[in-house]
């Protein structure tokens, strides 16, 4: 008997590490991932990721293309929709009780039950390596408890050590700051307040993560792109990092001090 495709889903995800690559290439969208990269961001042996994208491949969750010299890896929509078809009509019976729409949560703008609970605030970038890392430990420090303030990154990296030593020198403590990739917090955490830190994240942050109520995007230069010195580096990050504070300041002010609308006119214009 011929296993149906959709256990051969499911076997191929029924693996932590393939599981993971999967994740990933989700997360990169339609340009895909060369498997280097995959590699290095998950780090797989190569031998162990080829294992992986094999059984993927068989399944039909990924497929793979050429792009100049390099290999690029996608996931397939065809496929996972299929599946999620499959969970709904067949398994569930079309109860949406069982089977709710799996992104639901991530696009519903939503406050906790609690509504006693701080509001959630994101800062979002593309390595969640200097800026968003700035931005959450300046506005945890600035407001305390009054958020929930989480910062997170399309492409996760390294959290850059300048950002530990430009946040101590004005004292604010980098304690708990860690690189997070913002799939990890779709869904899972209710934000009233999401800004875009870095303008090349801006269309994929907000097509991936629509659940802010509040989104706004505030640009930044890159301290960590600056190549020289490490006092040239220094100079870069404490301005990034003073910028980021100054526009904090500005919008908790803005929160605390409301711009009054003006009242609208009722009087009738006349020809």
């Amino acid at each position: 008997m011929e296993p149906s495709p959709h256990v051969r889903v499911f076997g191929a995800l029924a693996h932590p590490q393939r599981l993971a690559v999967f994740q990933l290439l989700a997360r990169a969208g339609d340009g895909g991932l060369a498997a280097g990269e995959v590699a290095q961001r998950l780090e797989l042996p190569p031998s162990t990721l080829s294992f992986h994208l094999r059984d993927l491949e068989a399944a039909g969750l990924v497929q793979a293309r050429r792009d100049g010299r390099r290999i690029l890896y996608s996931v397939r929509g065809d496929t996972l929709r299929a599946t999620l078809w499959f969970l709904g009509e067949d398994c569930c019976q079309g109860r949406v009780d069982l089977c709710p729409d799996p992104t639901a949560r991530i696009r519903t703008p939503e406050r906790p039950a609690d509504a006693s609970k701080p509001a959630g605030v994101l800062f979002v970038c593309t390595q969640n390596a200097a800026r968003s890392q700035l931005a959450e430990a300046l506005l945890r420090d600035r407001a305390g408890a009054r958020f929930a303030v989480h910062s997170a990154g399309l492409q996760p990296a390294t959290v850059h050590p300048l950002v530990a030593v430009v946040l101590q020198e004005v004292g604010v403590t980098s304690v708990g700051l860690h690189s997070k990739d913002l799939g990890s917090l779709l869904g899972k955490q209710a934000f009233e307040h999401a800004f875009v830190l870095c303008p090349d994240a801006a269309a994929e942050a907000t097509r991936r993560a629509p659940f802010a109520t509040d989104q706004q995007v505030w640009p930044f230069a890159d301290p960590a792109a600056v190549r020289g010195s490490r006092q040239q580096q220094l100079v870069a990050f404490r301005r990034t990092r003073d910028a980021i504070g100054a526009r904090l300041d500005a919008w908790l002010h803005g929160l605390d001090h409301p711009t009054p609308r003006a009242p609208r006119s009722n009087r009738k214009k006349t020809a």
